[in-house]
């Protein structure tokens, strides 16, 4: 069995798609565990019950926090009540394609991997396609080589992820940082010298949409921080240029936060620092990223 794991916070309108994305995956022995982050009494709670009752499916199974406790802490909670052997994860306003289960599971049993990562791409709520994102690993890669493109380009999103429950629940799940929780994960299954695996598909969309996003909030920033310092303690093993291009995205990063939240000035600051760093590889940052800044 999979478990895919929800947690949901202020985002009913969105909530339907990604629940029929899993509901109507190929693979079928799987659980979908919504954790309900929203305040008791809330309009957002109702609103989410209200979608949650439109199904009667027994794979999927609700859960309502007592109080607001945060996304990370969310996915935990899912994390260690979840019935399968493997766990992936589905942010409330993304969605899987058809066949994206199933091909990691065929993939996890058939490489013995602890985890896998996958590609994916980003749309506007137009269903254009902003931009996609390709893993910059190949399979059995060492340690070090893992930590050092993880160091550099991040080896992520949360929906692209599988892990085995039994690994997973070794490492302690998410950390408490206010953002940036996949970051973490991904170094801390590194560092306990966990099976990565890489699959060059995209069977995910994310959406970039209006409204609040942990991604433009102060967590944001606030989770930017830590991340760079978790970098730190790694950095012996970059050259020079890879601490540049480090330091040019850590930038790249907050300029993309501040341009977002229209404070111009600070977003000036940042984009001048990532240039400086590494101007090849915020040229390349920004190119990459254009049609979202745009959005």
């Amino acid at each position: 069995m999979v478990s895919i794991i929800t947690p949901t916070y202020n985002r009913a309108k969105y909530l339907k798609r990604a629940v029929d994305s899993v509901l109507t995956q190929t693979y079928l022995d799987l659980e979908l565990i919504i954790v309900d982050d929203n305040p008791q009494g809330s309009d957002a709670r109702a609103d989410t019950e209200k979608i949650i009752s439109m199904y009667n499916d027994p794979r999927l199974r609700y859960i309502q926090n007592e109080k607001n406790i945060g996304g990370a802490a969310s996915r935990n909670f899912g994390i260690f009540t979840a019935n399968g052997n493997y766990i992936a994860f589905l942010d409330d306003d993304d969605m899987y394609l058809p066949t994206k289960i199933e091909t990691q599971v065929e993939e996890m049993d058939r490489n013995g991997w602890d985890f896998c990562v996958m590609d994916g791409a980003t749309y506007n709520m137009a269903e254009e396609k902003l931009s996609e994102r390709h893993q910059n690993i190949s399979n059995n890669m060492t340690p070090d080589e893992l930590l050092k493109v993880h160091l550099i380009s991040h080896i992520s999103g949360t929906n692209t992820f599988m892990f085995k429950k039994e690994f997973l629940q070794s490492i302690g799940g998410f950390g408490n940082l206010p953002s940036c929780h996949e970051y973490e994960l991904i170094q801390k299954a590194i560092e306990a010298g966990g099976k990565l695996g890489y699959i060059p598909q995209i069977l995910i969309r994310n959406y970039m949409h209006e409204g609040e996003q942990i991604s433009t909030g102060n967590k944001k920033i606030d989770g930017i921080e830590i991340m760079y310092k978790l970098k730190q303690k790694y950095f012996h093993l970059l050259t020079k240029r890879e601490k540049g291009y480090v330091n040019c995205r850590y930038h790249g990063v907050l300029f993309f936060v501040y341009l977002k939240r229209r404070n111009y000035f600070i977003a000036c600051k940042e984009a001048i620092l990532c240039f400086f760093f590494s101007p090849v590889q915020a040229c390349r940052w920004m190119m990459d990223y254009r049609k979202k800044i745009i959005n």
